[in-house]
């Protein structure tokens, strides 16, 4: 049987005893299946791992890879969660989703289409590539959230001044918080070169000089890139990277 592994899903609907059952207001169930390798020295070298979010807390459950989704059924036995404070509605639809997917839901798999059923409640998912496909690298304003070392390590930097970057075509301009930039840019399906990066001539202070720094540090050469519907990621050979969303 197929699987969700691998992949993110949006809900489009749910259902309580085939009555409409209606998510609050500007959120959406979002369902993260992925396998990934253990990292300690203890355990299954392999596990399963699942993601959610539902507008308030993000909740994570993983088991032996194999195990999560078995004989056509979803076994959590348990979440962790984040402890943000959110508005009693979205709380309690968080612990709403947490019973259901405690609950050894079945699954089902029909293309793009996942479908988790329990006790008369049926939610509806659609692949997260089909609901939000990527948006396209040019034409795009990208602001940065974080700047990355070592590939993995995100940095927040809340007294920087906002940067952001555009690309169009062949051309790279952008913000640096402080300076204006721009160059050259050519590109594979995975990698970005980079020439003839240059800034204007104003002195950055603080948090602001730091993210410069980083901008011009991933700019350098080359940099892989990824996009995630509205998230950018590029990184340097080095591991230096940025992080950046969508402006809109």
């Amino acid at each position: 049987m197929a699987a969700p592994i691998g992949k993110t899903y949006l809900s489009t609907a749910v259902t309580d005893n085939g009555v409409p059952k209606q998510l609050v207001p500007g959120t959406r169930i979002r369902l993260e299946f992925a396998r990934v390798p253990n990292q300690n020295a203890e355990g299954p070298e392999v596990y399963d791992v699942l993601r959610v979010h539902a507008g308030c807390n993000r909740l994570g459950a993983h088991s032996a890879a194999g195990t999560l989704l078995a004989d056509g059924r979803l076994f959590v036995a348990g979440f962790g969660s984040t402890a943000k404070g959110c508005e009693p509605a979205r709380r309690a639809q968080d612990e709403w989703l947490q019973l259901f997917l405690t609950s050894n839901p079945t699954w089902q798999l029909d293309g793009d289409e996942l479908t988790l059923t329990s006790a008369g409640t049926t939610i509806t998912l659609l692949d997260r590539k089909i609901a939000e496909p990527d948006l396209p690298l040019d034409g795009v304003r990208w602001k940065l959230a974080t700047t990355i070392t070592n590939g993995d390590l995100f940095h927040h930097r809340h007294r920087a001044a906002e940067a952001w970057l555009t690309f169009n075509t062949d051309h790279l301009t952008g913000w640096t918080g402080c300076n204006e930039l721009s160059g050259t840019v050519t590109r594979t399906n995975t990698e970005l070169i980079f020439s003839g990066v240059s800034v204007t001539e104003h002195v950055c202070t603080g948090e602001t000089a730091e993210v410069e720094a980083a901008i011009l540090a991933t700019l350098g050469t080359t940099a892989s890139y990824t996009i995630d519907y509205n998230r950018l990621i590029l990184i340097n050979p080095a591991g230096v990277g940025l992080d950046l969303k969508s402006d809109g």
